[in-house]
């Protein structure tokens, strides 16, 4: 199995996040012959918001040096 969707959005989108309309978690897993649906628990959900934060702000972190490499770079041979 693989996770083919991972969704983290508030139960009803167009209205704020607060306790009448909570942050739901959906994972979808599939594999050749099934796809599993399933909402994880709030505290569940709280693992990991914390752990794409991290993954988020690294990979930015490293996409905003490339780029910040390339202009220099380009800069450069403009010179």
């Amino acid at each position: 199995m693989k996770i083919t969707e991972l969704k983290i959005a508030p139960k009803v989108p167009w209205e704020v996040v607060g306790r009448n309309n909570p942050l739901v978690c959906t994972v979808k897993l599939s594999s050749t012959d099934v796809v599993v649906q399933t909402v994880l628990h709030e505290d569940q959900i709280e693992q990991i918001l914390m752990l794409v934060q991290g993954i988020v702000a690294e990979a930015a972190q490293r996409n905003v040096a490339a780029f910040v490499s390339q202009v220099l770079a380009i800069e450069g041979e403009g010179n």
